[in-house]
C-alpha cells in the first residue's frame, strides 16, 4: 500500500475507509426505524378514511382525525425516507450522515428528559439511555471520528 492507495493488477485503487462495526449496527438501527416509518405512515394513511367514518358521528373530531392522520402518516413517511438515507450515509462512512444522526441523538436525549421532567420516567429511561450510547459513540469515538474524516 502506498499512499493510502491499494495496488492491485497494475491498476491503482483508491483505500477504502473501514467503517466501525458500531457504526455499522447503527445504521441497520435507522434502516429498521425507516421501514417501520414508511410503513406507519402508509397505514396512517390509509386508516385515515377508516377513523374518519367511524368519528363521523361528531363532525369535527372526524374531520379533524380523518387530516391529523393523513399529516401524521407523511410526517412518518418523511422520516422513514431520512432515516433510508441516514442508514446509508452512516454505512458508507459519510460524515453529513454522522452529524445529523449526532443531531437526532441529542434531541431524543432532550425529549426523553423532557418527558421525564413531566413525570414519564420509567418510560423514557431506554430512549435516554439508547440516544446517549448513540450519539456519545458518534461523537467522542477515535475510531470513529478517524473513519469519517477520510470520507
Amino acid at each position: 500500500m502506498a499512499n493510502g492507495q491499494n495496488i492491485q493488477a497494475g491498476v491503482n485503487v483508491p483505500a477504502v475507509a473501514s467503517v466501525p462495526t458500531g457504526v455499522k449496527i447503527i445504521s441497520v438501527l435507522y434502516y429498521i426505524g425507516a421501514v417501520f416509518g414508511l410503513l406507519f405512515g402508509i397505514l396512517f394513511i390509509v386508516g385515515a378514511g377508516f377513523i374518519g367514518s367511524i368519528a363521523s358521528q361528531i363532525p369535527l373530531i372526524g374531520a379533524l382525525g380523518a387530516g391529523l392522520f393523513i399529516v401524521g402518516g407523511i410526517i412518518m413517511i418523511v422520516f422513514g425516507i431520512l432515516g433510508f438515507f441516514i442508514g446509508r450515509g452512516l454505512w458508507k462512512g459519510r460524515n453529513w450522515a454522522r452529524i445529523v444522526a449526532i443531531i437526532f441523538a441529542c434531541l431524543g436525549i432532550l425529549i426523553a428528559i423532557i418527558s421525564m421532567i413531566q413525570g414519564s420516567i420509567i418510560s423514557n429511561i431506554f430512549s435516554l439511555v439508547i440516544n446517549g450510547i448513540i450519539g456519545g459513540y458518534l461523537l467522542f469515538s477515535s475510531k470513529v471520528k478517524e473513519a469519517f474524516a477520510r470520507t
